[in-house]
């Protein structure tokens, strides 16, 4: 049996579209990849934030010593939940701070936890009856 002549087009198509790749495009195309301008950091926002930070770490160290480092009391005033902070207690005001500022301590809440929202089924068992 002979190849149909449907075959031999598509045959011939195949091999137009197969054309090599030119070398020189290819490394114009890299080089144009090398001079994408780095991008730029305001240096006043980053001595701003850093300052920041440093007072943030300053507050919750002085925090930590004037509660004599009771988490409850600590966390009281912060109003959060202190329970990774008990089960991975800090040595010291440093390194509470420095975890604290990190994000170590804090939990991460979903909105279809259900936090929140005590009040809520009363209303809809009373929306529900009517």
């Amino acid at each position: 049996r002979y190849p149909s002549r449907y075959t031999y087009i598509y045959i011939e198509r195949v091999m137009e579209a197969k054309k090599p790749f030119d070398l020189s495009a290819l490394q114009a195309g890299a080089k144009s990849l090398n001079n994408v301008a780095p991008p730029t950091t305001n240096v006043a926002e980053s001595k701003d934030s850093a300052a920041e930070n440093e007072e943030l770490q300053t507050f919750l160290e002085e925090l930590y010593s004037k509660h004599s480092g009771d988490l409850d009391l600590i966390f009281e005033e912060l109003s959060e939940d202190p329970g990774k902070a008990k089960k991975y207690p800090p040595e010291d005001g440093v390194v509470f701070a420095t975890k604290y500022r990190q994000g170590f301590y804090s939990y991460i809440k979903h909105e279809n936890s259900g936090e929140g929202k005590e009040g809520d089924d009363d209303e809809e068992e009373e929306q529900e009856a009517k």
